[in-house]
């Protein structure tokens, strides 16, 4: 380990394609490369903590064909979510507002999601 401005630092390979991807959103924002990543990291941790509070029997399973799938373990089933006319919806709840919803809301898939289904 070496440390930089008093912090431990660890090296870690990162694939060039998410390399540049990271690089040229950290220029938009005029960050350096290396606090970028690590703001992006940290923000993931976070996210990941708060979700785990938020709703611990709760795990994204997969996102395949525009629907997300949360299993929920406190009642054994896993919830699809997914866009119709622009509004979330649950198989399970068959709801647009639940709590399967408000996890997936959460999570980075839900940006994949709306992007892929017309205005």
């Amino acid at each position: 380990m070496v440390k930089r401005g008093g912090k431990e630092v660890v090296t870690v390979e990162i694939f060039r394609e998410t390399y540049e991807v990271m690089k040229s959103s950290a220029e938009k924002k005029r960050w350096s490369t290396k606090d970028y990543i690590n703001f992006v990291l940290k923000d993931s941790i976070e996210r990941e903590k708060f979700l785990q509070a938020y709703a611990p029997y709760l795990l994204k399973i997969g996102y395949e064909d525009n629907i997300l799938f949360i299993r929920d373990s406190k009642i054994g089933k896993t919830a699809e979510i997914f866009l119709r006319d622009r509004i979330l919806y649950c198989s399970v709840c068959d709801s647009k507002d639940c709590l399967h919803i408000h996890y997936a809301l959460a999570l980075p898939e839900m940006a994949k999601l709306y992007l892929k289904k017309p205005r």
